[in-house]
């Protein structure tokens, strides 16, 4: 008969800590999820927060990663790979430069019934998961997940939530918002905020997911508005622009200024865009600010969040800047 021992000594010190870090965890997989667009290649995903995300460049090629917090023990941590949109007739052609040298293959379809996923051990010996999802128009995007046995295992539910939520993001494509002559194309992630509007004003209010978290849960956001307004005479950009500045509060500085072509995909109109900076010792903002005009109407398309996050945020803003027009 088998006998059942507590571990000693060393090993009883890596089974408490192993222990303690699935204890954290499971604590973890309650945490909301952050969103994160890539600007580069377009692609968004969904990660833990205490998981990081990172820049990587490999022969010219840059790329994106996300490594989760690393075990007591192990020598390196879990990393996800993201793949940028590939043009290829099939998942399977994508994954065969992942798959070159590796063994104890197994495939199967994707746990959210998109695309396919492979399980195995790389060249190095590291065990890997792979998931290669459609895109459209003959293109695959994906991610590569590897790491230590254990930590893949630990981390299973949340590499799923990660690999399932890559996607190619098409603003085109994004649902379409009008009201009150306000137009814009929204992700449809974000919180559909106040809509207010009488005669002569109109706003539309959005807000984003999680961009990231602090003290524990709590959630930090982005925000974006768009507006319609009168132009005071003679009802151009010169005096929209110049209207704009003046009723700016002292605490907002212009770090940037550059035209911007509006239209929302239609014929291009003159108007401007701002990079803002606005707080005081205890708070910092930015902000990117679009106007334009039409018919003595000014448009105001204008995105904030705490400094610290605005970098997650203006990818998003400035897809959706493209979109915004008036009626």
């Amino acid at each position: 008969m088998r006998l059942l021992t507590r571990p000693r000594g060393s090993r009883a010190r890596r089974w408490f800590l192993a222990a303690a870090g699935a204890a954290a965890i499971g604590c973890q997989r309650t945490d909301p999820v952050l969103s994160f667009l890539d600007d580069e290649s377009g692609l968004s995903f969904t990660h833990p927060p205490r998981w990081n995300v990172g820049l990587g460049d490999q022969n010219g090629i840059r790329y994106r990663y996300v490594t989760a917090p690393k075990l007591p023990g192990d020598s390196e941590a879990v990393s996800v790979t993201l793949i940028s949109p590939a043009s290829a007739t099939s998942a399977e052609n994508v994954a065969q430069a992942y798959l070159s040298g590796a063994s104890e293959i197994s495939g199967a379809a994707a746990s959210n019934g998109s695309g396919q996923q492979w399980i195995f051990k790389d060249s190095a010996g590291v065990r890997s998961r792979l998931r290669i999802t459609p895109s459209g128009d003959g293109r695959y995007v994906g991610g590569w997940a590897r790491g230590p046995d254990a930590a893949m295992k630990l981390y299973s539910p949340l590499l799923d939530v990660l690999l399932d939520s890559v996607t190619l993001e098409s603003y085109a494509a994004w649902p379409e918002e009008r009201f009150a002559s306000l137009v814009a194309r929204v992700p449809a992630a974000w919180t559909r905020g106040s809509r207010l509007a009488n005669a002569t004003h109109a706003t539309l209010q959005f807000k984003t997911p999680p961009l990231t978290v602090e003290k524990g849960a709590l959630t930090i956001h982005g925000f974006a508005t768009v507006a319609r307004e009168p132009v005071p005479p003679p009802g151009d950009l010169a005096a929209y622009n110049k209207f704009v500045k003046e009723r700016a509060y002292d605490t907002v500085a212009v770090l940037d200024h550059q035209p911007w072509d509006a239209g929302g995909g239609a014929t291009p109109v003159p108007g401007y865009v701002d990079y803002l900076r606005s707080g005081n010792t205890l708070t910092s903002t930015r902000m990117r600010r679009w106007i334009t005009v039409r018919n003595g109407v000014g448009l105001t398309f204008t995105c904030e969040s705490r400094a610290d996050v605005f970098d997650r945020l203006d990818p998003w803003c400035r897809r959706m800047a493209r979109t915004v027009h008036l009626e």
